[in-house]
């Protein structure tokens, strides 16, 4: 890959991850705030969901370094 492919896989991943990071706090705030009339299924669905949306970040930020040091290897040479 190209040293500009690289570094759109780079800023693309830092994108999603930051999104779902952003998404999964929304959530959670759903599922914090007191509950009036809700079901607890909705609460369990949020925080699934939460979760999910977190180990999705997660993997987003991990391929972003990984994409980021081929970038500084292909740098170096």
């Amino acid at each position: 890959m190209n040293k500009k492919a690289l570094q759109a896989l780079v800023t693309d991943f830092k994108n999603y991850a930051f999104v779902l990071l952003a998404a999964s706090v929304f959530l959670y705030i759903g599922v914090v705030l007191p509950d009036q009339g809700k079901h607890a299924m909705y609460d369990i669905v949020l925080m699934i969901t939460t979760i999910l949306f977190l180990i999705g970040a997660f993997v987003s930020f991990r391929m972003s370094l990984k994409y980021k040091k081929k970038l500084n290897e292909a740098e170096n040479k």
